[in-house]
């Protein structure tokens, strides 16, 4: 539906800061606003290009505010989320990222069904809150960092094998996380982390 290679959307969990993550919007080019998500736009000021959802956590009054901007509307009742839709809708093979906005916190059975849906998209979509970006790194990633700068490394869905990565104060080199062994609050050591995995889906925080 969007050919621009660069999206946001936003999503209805609690977001303390709308400043800041207004600042990191505005830099894509495309917003879709998820559900209730469209409070947020409103309130940041923000035009969505896309309107997508149940809609049941949507403000009806400021629906009314945004009658111009396309809208999907979907059931209640239905097999996906109303984040699964808008991926779905977003993502095409030249999509260099989806950067996704209030999606982390909340109600825990949406933070964690979020933090799955990383799987499907792993180096292409991002959820991002005021202080943190997460993503999946299924074989190979690498990203700038301060010295210092937590990083942590947790598995999802089993094991994770064949894991080095350089740039980080506690190494790996051909290792493996489990869920009796998770890289919880690594730091790194210089300006850049490079991170490569052999097998699985590796879940990757970076704190700001």
């Amino acid at each position: 539906m969007f050919k621009q290679s660069l999206i946001a959307i936003i999503c209805s969990a609690p977001i303390a800061d709308l400043a800041s993550i207004k600042e990191k919007i505005i830099k894509y080019p495309v917003l879709i606003a998820v559900d209730g998500g469209v409070n947020y736009c409103y309130e940041m000021g923000l035009q969505p290009d896309l309107i997508l959802g149940d809609l049941d956590s949507a403000d009806p009054h400021l629906l009314k505010a945004f009658s111009d901007v396309p809208t999907k509307r979907f059931p209640r009742d239905k097999d996906e989320t109303d984040l699964q839709l808008a991926l779905e809708i977003a993502f095409h093979p030249a999509i260099e990222e989806i950067a996704v906005f209030g999606a982390l916190g909340g109600r825990t059975d949406h933070t964690l069904g979020n933090l799955i849906l990383l799987t499907r998209y792993p180096g292409k979509v991002f959820l991002e809150t005021e202080t943190e970006r997460v993503f999946v790194v299924q074989r190979q990633a690498e990203f700038a960092t301060e010295p210092g700068q937590t990083i942590s490394l947790i598995p999802l869905n089993g094991p994770v094998r064949g894991i080095t990565t350089e740039g980080l104060k506690w190494a790996l080199k051909d290792g493996s996380l489990d869920k009796h062994f998770i890289g919880v609050s690594n730091e790194a050591t210089g300006s850049k982390v490079s991170i490569s995995v052999k097998d699985g889906d590796l879940l990757c925080c970076v704190n700001h």
